[in-house]
């Protein structure tokens, strides 16, 4: 990686090495026609691409070579070109372009086209806005500011975050996350999850496209429906994030230098309420080496404790408060642009390091980017594109894993001294632990186990572009990203769950390499009609292997090495390799720049599929209609106006070798012994794998049709944008249990019907606007819903996830997706008749009764929301970020375990009574008999019956908040300074208990809406300071 690093270094110094003329230094300030200046306006030298941009006051400089023109151009406002004739100093106040907005976005396949012409929905955010709060992993940047897109996190540091697009369920039970493109490259976004894929278990795993760095963020695109991503192909079913990095453009002249720093600290956001009156113990006595609190009050008795040593007099503790901490994240970034005669670049370092909030756990990174383009000729442009992340971690295990610190923590007893007592016993060197089994003292968690990421990842890509004419262009990019995840799991002797130690060593390594080819047409028919067609062709192939060797016994404690293991499991061995091929076309029609009419076709071979069955096709129709322009419409108050409708074809393919039978190694067992796994004696065995293949598998399909209107009042002031969709998605790929005489386990078949609609508003307002003080408003409103309407044969739910007990997430037949099935209160007689006005039975001591299987809530939310407030007073910017979920529906597991256990203040109440509100199952008679809230009570009514801790998922948080200032300096070497403060996840309201709702046990899998002693979300506070040289 060095040497790559060194060579791409040497290529930007040699792209860079250009001998620049006699050039005249011209200043100046932009301002529009109310007098307001203009900040971000954009100056090019006419002809070249030689330019730069306005500050946060309207002031710009540029060095120009003789007599010639600078045009200035703004979005909202009309393109204006000057002669520099020899003047040092030109001022200009730019008109306003009411009568057309001709924003240019990045759209599929990298086309650029103006926003108004697409029949589609397309979101764009700069990259400023993703980072007025920093962000370990970009990726949680995008909460509250995109309609349609959610996303999910933990709090540990480098988590994966799960983002969906739409509602995130276009695949019933395969990935639902959209396609990550970087600079034209797509990219990776799988964070090989150490445990298994549905199941709250293993370590929170980085997801790799949060290796990017943010301050190298340009804009990101969101190109939300099939109409918008259909070009990508399978790859883009579930929408697509197109990423555009920096590229030094618009800091023509000298050199311009960033040096930006930031550090901030975090805390726990919410933590579980305690009761703190009950010693650890059962039914009212002292018992230590249990997880309950069901022991006597605490009044300062004396009672016999092995982990004292003797006696001790029972005191209140804070065992959270011992052994949380705050964390630390510090961020470095340098980066280095220009624009020269004929080349621009961009260089940047950057490095992020982030402790947790728990002890010995924290993570790591180090990012390096150059991107270099050159005009070769009047006709010919290269570029080059390079960035390599170098990460390293300790990260913790999710959820109900008995390497998870929390699991314990959350329910240490108050009378335990967590710190006092210690972790290790000195002399035998075995755990000192509050409780028993498989679940450690949090303390020996966190200083005998660990699960280590180092990380190399690397994204690359070379890209050409030949303009032989004004009419024609040819561009073709070869990208490549690839990483290798080297993890380390360890676990010392004497771990509960792993008494004899453990040890695996396990090496995660993918590669992509994408080849695109693509041809632009234009053509000018007359003054009124247009059009323009673009048609490629792209290769894919992607690469996943993985090792991993593991050790199940150590013969001493504290050493990680293999040489220290006396017995292993069998080598694991995996890869995979899977090509696919694109072919595209792009037709564009343009009539007096206020009907567009867009047509996409691709066709696209999978080697995944059959050879019947790998070719598949799939169209896209689109089109806008600007009727403010096209019926010269009174711009003095609607002076944009757009609407715009579309219907696409996607598809998706399927995994690597799920057509025919796959071999793995054999094990057998009698019932009586450890049985016998192959290799056995030096000697092979294999067997058929117990999932049945299918050899007549077919693609996936989504049909999709999107309406929209975008609407512009009061010279751009109010922007309004509105957009309907509605997809059905068909032949869904889906794994099926089947019965165990059939000798397998599971069945892959083609079957399975969803459908998807809803609706998504954005609003952008600015309510105040002055030379000095401006006031604006961006609001985003997402409604979904989706409905699994089909899945095979009689079959009425498939399991999406869950806890190894109960309740778990299903899709079920009729209902909405993501349905929490479990236990719940029994709301019929002895019967089976349904009790009027749906009252729970209950039994002859005043029990509520309990029965399985019953949907408890639905996952998916009814909307989304968020709205962003920013103010600006000259160089003061003050902005903050609300965003909210309501609706829907989430399990927390552990408010479940907490009570059980008698550890949450609500088993405050223990030994009242309560005349529970039901009726009896047998006479249907309302319930008159009182039963104490004992342990029994709980154990039963909480332990059992997950219906009690099912909550409406509704919150609100403010999610950002940042106060700057900048002082701009332009008579020295440092031309400004930019001083802040920043927060984030700063406040929550919920009426959901003990956890931040939001905060997922689930990693990225599918199976979300369920929390057990997640890894709680965090809440940072922190200063900034951004140098400009």
């Amino acid at each position: 990686m060095r040497k790559i690093i060194l060579f791409c270094f040497t290529m930007t110094v040699l792209f860079s090495m250009h001998v620049s003329g006699q050039n005249l230094a011209v200043t100046g300030v932009v301002s529009a026609e109310d007098g307001s200046i203009l900040p971000g306006v954009s100056i090019t030298v006419k002809g070249t691409t030689r330019g730069t941009t306005t500050d946060e006051n309207g002031k710009y400089s540029i060095d120009v070579p003789g007599n010639v023109s600078l045009s200035f151009s703004f979005i909202g406002f009309q393109t204006q070109e000057i002669a520099v004739s020899g003047q040092s100093v030109i001022n200009i106040t730019l008109k306003n372009d009411i009568s057309q907005l001709n924003e240019v976005v990045v759209t599929a396949q990298g086309i650029q086209r103006e926003k108004r012409s697409l029949g589609y929905a397309v979101s764009e955010i700069k990259g400023d806005v993703v980072n007025k709060v920093p962000e370990q992993n970009f990726v949680n940047s995008l909460n509250g500011k995109v309609s349609g897109v959610q996303v999910t996190s933990g709090g540990a540091p480098g988590q994966a975050a799960r983002i969906t697009i739409r509602g995130g369920a276009k695949s019933i039970s395969g990935d639902n996350q959209p396609l990550f493109v970087i600079d034209g490259i797509p990219v990776s976004n799988d964070n090989d999850g150490s445990g298994a894929a549905n199941e709250v278990s293993g370590a929170a795993t980085p997801n790799r496209v949060g290796d990017i760095n943010p301050n190298d963020i340009e804009s990101i695109s969101v190109l939300k429906g099939s109409a918008a991503s259909v070009l990508y192909g399978n790859r883009g079913s579930n929408g697509v994030v197109l990423i555009t990095t920096k590229s030094g453009k618009g800091t023509k002249g000298k050199p311009v230098i960033t040096v930006n720093s930031n550090i901030g600290i975090d805390n726990a956001l919410r933590l579980p309420s305690y009761q703190t009156k009950f010693a650890q113990g059962n039914r009212g006595a002292y018992l230590e080496g249990t997880s309950l609190s069901w022991g006597p009050e605490i009044t300062g008795q004396q009672v016999t404790s092995a982990a004292a040593g003797g006696t001790t007099n029972l005191t209140v503790h804070d065992p959270r408060a011992d052994f949380l901490k705050t964390g630390v994240t510090i961020n470095n970034n340098v980066s280095i642009s220009q624009t020269l005669e004929k080349t621009t670049f961009y260089v940047s370092v950057g490095q992020n390091k982030q402790t947790a909030i728990v002890p010995n756990q924290g993570y790591s990174k180090a990012n390096f980017r150059t991107n270099v383009t050159t005009n070769l000729s009047d006709k010919i442009t290269a570029g080059i594109n390079v960035g390599y992340t170098k990460s390293n971690g300790d990260v913790p295990y999710l959820g109900q894993d008995g390497n998870n610190p929390f699991f314990s923590l959350f329910h240490v007893p108050v009378s335990w001294d967590l710190n006092g007592y210690g972790y290790q016993n000195p002399t035998t060197g075995r755990q000192i632990n509050f409780r028993g089994g498989a679940f450690d003292n949090p303390l020996w968690t966190v200083n005998k186990t660990y699960f280590n990421t180092k990380n190399d990842h690397f994204i690359g890509g070379l890209n050409f572009a030949y303009t032989p004419t004004s009419w024609l262009n040819f561009t073709y990019r070869l990208g490549m990203d690839q990483y290798t995840d080297n993890r380390q799991s360890f676990r010392d002797i004497y771990t509960g769950g792993n008494p004899n130690g453990y040890l695996s060593n396990d090496i995660v390594s993918r590669q992509q390499i994408t080849s695109t080819f693509v041809a632009n047409l234009s053509h000018s028919f007359n003054d009124d009609f247009s059009g323009t067609l673009s048609i490629g062709h792209d290769y894919n192939q992607r690469k996943y292997d993985r090792n991993a060797q593991t050790a199940t016994m150590l013969a001493l404690p504290g050493i990680a090495h293999m040489n220290n293991a006396t017995a292993f499991d069998p080598d694991y061995e995996y890869h995979s390799k899977r090509n696919l091929i694109g072919t595209f076309a792009d037709l564009r029609l343009d009539y007096r720049n206020y009907l567009f009419l867009g047509v996409t076709v691709r066709n696209e071979w999978s080697s995944t599929l059959p050879q019947a069955n790998r070719s598949f096709l799939y169209p896209g129709v689109n089109a806008s209609f600007v009727f403010t322009e096209a019926f010269n419409i009174n711009p003095d108050v609607l002076n944009f106006g757009k609407v715009r409708l579309s219907w696409a074809k996607t598809a998706r393919d399927t995994d690597p070798y799920r057509l025919q039978s796959t071999y793995i190694l054999a094990s057998a067992t009698d019932g009586f012994t450890d049985g016998v796994t192959f290799p056995y004696i030096g000697l092979p065995g294999y067997m058929v794998n117990s999932t049945v293949n299918n050899p007549n598998l077919k693609p996936e399909f989504t049909r999709e049709v999107e309406a929209g209107v975008e609407l512009k009042f009061f010279k751009n002031r109010l922007g309004v944008d509105f957009t309907y969709f509605n997809n059905r998605n068909t032949d869904g790929i889906i794994s099926l249990d089947v019965a165990p005489s059939t000798g397998a386990s599971s069945l892959i078949v083609n079957s399975g019907r969803t459908t998807n609609k809803g609706i998504e508003v954005g609003l952008d307002f600015q309510a105040i606007k002055t030379k000095d003080f401006n006031w604006n408003v961006g609001v985003v409103y997402s409604r979904i819903r989706t409905e699994v309407n089909e899945l095979y044969g009689d079959l009425d739910k498939l399991y999406l996830g869950g806890f190894s007990g109960n309740p778990a997430i299903y899709a079920v037949k009729g209902e909405r997706y993501g349905s929490i099935i479990g236990a719940g209160y029994k709301r019929t007689n002895i019967n089976g008749v349904p009790n009027p006005n749906g009252a729970i039975s209950t039994d002859a001591d005043g029990y509520p009764l309990l029965e399985d299987g019953l949907i408890l809530g639905h996952i998916e939310p009814n909307w989304t929301g968020g709205i962003t407030n920013t103010f600006t007073y000259k160089g003061i910017r003050l902005s903050a970020l609300f965003d909210t979920r309501q609706g829907g529906h989430i399990f927390s597991g552990t408010s479940q375990l907490l009570d059980n256990y008698g550890v949450s203040d609500r088993t405050l109440d223990r030994g009242t009574n309560i005349v529970f509100d039901g009726v009896d199952e047998e006479t249907g008679v309302k319930n008159d008999v009182s039963a104490v809230k004992d342990q029994d009570w709980y154990g039963y009514v909480s332990g059992s019956n997950a219906e009690a801790h099912v909550y409406k998922n509704n919150w609100v948080k403010l999610r950002e908040a940042n106060l700057s200032y900048t002082f701009n300096i332009k008579r020295s070497i440092l031309q400004s300074i930019d001083l802040g403060v920043y927060g984030r996840n700063l406040a929550l309201w919920t009426k959901v208990p003990d956890i931040d709702p939001e905060s997922s046990s689930f990693g990225s899998g599918n199976g979300q809406g369920a929390s057990r002693m997640a890894y709680p979300s965090t809440r940072s506070l922190g200063v900034n300071v951004k140098l400009t040289f």
